[in-house]
């Protein structure tokens, strides 16, 4: 294959759900892919690397890490991205995107969990890698302590993504997004918020859990706006 196409969704990150750890796994989570905003790539093989059109460290990040990792040039034209750090996860989407266009464009036999494990996305919320590949509402079930023993962000977690344990249909629910004006956190800056807050108590843990699986996995399921967002409510 000479030339390939590239387009991923974005997604909302609810919540994580175990920053506690006292059973021995740590992280899972739930979140929606969104089919806008999105990235989308045009690419094909090249002796060299390029990148034509309004890049991001995020892309010149990707594209050096894999290049260096299959020994394969690759020229890269950004047809559309989004903002970077406003919690709508374009650094695992761009990730995401230069991989699958090395994989489909060199044939390499590789899974969407090789592939996220290269890039370094998954290592602590699954939900940006399971909507690229599935779409949807997901819940993850984090990391075990034995592959994951402290408590980071994906970009400095080194664990493979976490399993998929559900995934519905999202109701045809309108969604505003409504973006601050305000630089997020990441970076170093991300790794101190979690050592300084984690590991939060079980007691928060428990409810936290309660309120996704009696609350806002069954609203995703039955389409009940009321009660999925009161559960939302809840869990801020």
């Amino acid at each position: 294959m000479r030339r390939v196409r590239v387009r991923t969704p974005s997604r909302i990150h609810m919540t994580l759900i175990d920053l506690n750890g006292e059973l021995g796994r740590i992280d899972g989570g739930i979140g929606l892919a969104m089919e806008n905003p999105f990235v989308e790539i045009e690419a094909s093989r090249a002796e060299d690397v390029v990148i034509n059109g309004i890049t991001t460290e995020a892309f010149q990040r990707a594209v050096k890490k894999l290049s260096e990792a299959f020994g394969r040039g690759i020229e890269i034209k950004i047809l559309n991205n989004y903002k970077t750090h406003v919690g709508l996860g374009n650094g695992t989407q761009t990730a995401l995107s230069v991989a699958e266009a090395y994989r489909r464009l060199y044939g390499l036999d590789l899974t969407l969990t090789d592939l996220a494990s290269l890039v370094g996305r998954g290592g602590t919320s699954g939900i940006g890698v399971a909507a690229f590949k599935f779409g949807g509402f997901i819940l993850d079930g984090g990391h075990s302590k034995k592959v994951k023993k402290d408590f980071l962000p994906s970009s400095a977690s080194k664990a493979p993504p976490p399993p998929v344990l559900a995934r519905y249909d999202f109701p045809d629910w309108d969604v505003v997004l409504a973006v601050p004006e305000l630089s997020g956190y990441f970076g170093e800056k991300e790794v101190n918020l979690f050592q300084k807050y984690c590991p939060i108590s079980l007691g928060e843990v428990k409810t936290l859990t309660h309120i996704i699986l009696m609350k806002i996995l069954p609203a995703v399921i039955e389409k009940d706006l009321d009660e999925f967002s009161d559960g939302i409510s809840r869990i801020q």
